[in-house]
């Protein structure tokens, strides 16, 4: 029987095995009732941004897609109905999380296993797309995360992630930190008994870079942005990264 879940994310973002570990037991906690969360802390637009994302990568016809951090298999099942010959594994730490996305399965190209998306430990250049939502804000190293991806894409392979945006402006920063730690917190109050569960997101936040400077890293760790969409006024953002391609060929919208 599990134990209930009683840790905190600011005891846990010091080092990446901590934040590893805080990760997989948090999400284990929150697996049941992840997917009626995500709805409602989202107003109900959680399913529209991903199926934005998925929209948004390119015509292929029978890619390999990886979706990192895959929770309940929302991405993995768009992306096995937008590409009918591709070959879909969704990769997540918590075992809970992956016991759901296989009960939901109906697609044989589909798969699930249990994963870091820091380490993988799958074949370098095996992939075409890779996904991930509310991914690389909870990497435990976001630099080895990004290493990872590149490893993993073939030359010219894209990347596309859905994530909480942090604004350069330390007021906005406040702002948002607010609105995050009470919205999100008081549902993780209402489904888990437990403010912790859902409102670390405003925590991980803190450790996560701003817009500007999530782009610079990404271009450090050889990835262009080919796209970028925000959602709600910024709150979220979406960015679709091409590995290997000269920043200086980034389109404007990015």
């Amino acid at each position: 029987m599990r134990s209930r879940f009683d840790l905190k994310i600011r005891d846990h973002l010091d080092r990446p095995e901590r934040k590893r570990h805080y990760n997989e037991l948090h999400f284990s906690e929150a697996a049941s009732r992840y997917d009626f969360a995500t709805r409602a802390m989202s107003l109900g637009r959680d399913g529209a941004w991903k199926r934005a994302l998925v929209a948004a990568l390119p015509e292929l016809a029978a890619p390999r897609c990886l979706d990192l951090a895959c929770g309940t298999g929302d991405i993995a099942f768009l992306l096995a109905r937008r590409y009918p010959e591709g070959a879909i594994l969704g990769l997540d730490l918590a075992e809970p999380m992956l016991a759901i996305a296989r009960r939901r399965n109906r697609f044989p190209r589909v798969s699930f296993a249990r994963g870091d998306l820091g380490a993988t430990g799958l074949e370098a250049a095996s992939f075409d797309l890779v996904t991930g939502s509310y991914a690389i804000r909870n990497a435990p190293e976001l630099g080895a995360a990004l290493d990872e991806i590149r490893r993993v894409l073939k030359p010219g392979g894209i990347a596309a992630f859905l994530d909480f945006s942090k604004p350069a402006s330390p007021f906005w920063q406040r702002l948002q930190y607010r609105l995050l730690k009470n919205w999100c917190g008081l549902w993780g109050l209402l489904l888990h008994g437990n403010a912790e569960v859902h409102g670390y997101i405003a925590a991980s936040l803190r450790a996560y870079p701003d817009r500007q400077e999530l782009r610079g890293l990404l271009r450090r760790h050889g990835f262009a942005c080919m796209a970028g969409r925000r959602f709600y006024g910024g709150l979220l953002e979406m960015l679709v990264v091409r590995k290997g391609l000269d920043p200086a060929d980034e389109v404007r919208a990015c």
